[in-house]
């Protein structure tokens, strides 16, 4: 690599985007979109095995945010531990709200409206639920919100707790897919999902790597 490109990276924020742990309503996999639910115990252990990963690759000069749901709030506790950081809340980085269908399964949904259902599943962007945000008022909320903290911050590294809808709107932004596109990527619940960050541009370095959970949760385990 030459000065330049060296200098120019150099001069790049790593962003880190952090899925919150497994809920119960994850684990049977009920719509939870904005609605206050809790971590169950494989999120908690979950929450403690991704704050170990990153108290190993996150050193000093580093800030920590995280959404205002308290399934996030839970999440970066033992990160605040692990690191040292103190964390603000914000509450343009909460999960897309699904209205009416909070609450229900999927399957409940496609019972109850189908048409609304099958929008949601051909990735129509315009098609919200009663009393929700569609799916570009949600990408363009996470996009907006993300690009702000991570040209306010000041420090090299920025930790973002999360939401799985939140992570995938910031991919396929990066990536320059449309706002509703299908997912060929996971995220994971304490997953790390990783960019660069230029000052105008994000480059995706990972998408919902859980790699490090098994040997993580053994040390949680002794």
């Amino acid at each position: 690599m030459c000065d330049l490109e060296s200098d120019a990276m150099s001069n790049h924020k790593r962003i880190l985007l952090i899925r919150h742990g497994e809920t119960e309503w994850n684990r049977v996999e009920r719509i939870q979109g904005m609605e206050d639910i809790p971590l169950n115990a494989l999120g908690l252990a979950q929450a403690e095995a991704v704050a170990i990963e990153l108290g190993k690759i996150v050193q000093g000069d580093a800030a920590l945010v995280s959404s205002d749901l308290v399934r996030t709030r839970e999440t970066a506790k033992p990160i605040v531990a692990a690191t040292g950081l103190e964390p603000r809340f914000d509450a343009r980085l909460r999960e897309r709200h699904f209205g009416v269908w909070q609450g229900k399964t999927y399957g409940e949904w496609r019972e109850l409206d189908a048409e609304g259902a099958a929008r949601h599943a051909a990735g129509d962007e315009h098609y919200g639920p009663e009393g929700g945000e569609t799916a570009r008022e949600f990408f363009e909320r996470c996009v907006n919100a993300v690009t702000d903290l991570a040209i306010a911050c000041d420090e090299k590294t920025l930790i973002i707790v999360t939401h799985g809808g939140v992570v995938s709107s910031m991919y396929r932004h990066s990536q320059g897919l449309s706002v509703q596109s299908a997912r060929s990527w996971s995220v994971p619940n304490a997953s790390i999902s990783e960019w660069r960050f230029d000052g105008e541009s994000f480059y995706c370095e990972r998408i919902g790597d859980d790699s490090f959970i098994s040997e993580a949760l053994d040390e949680v385990d002794r």
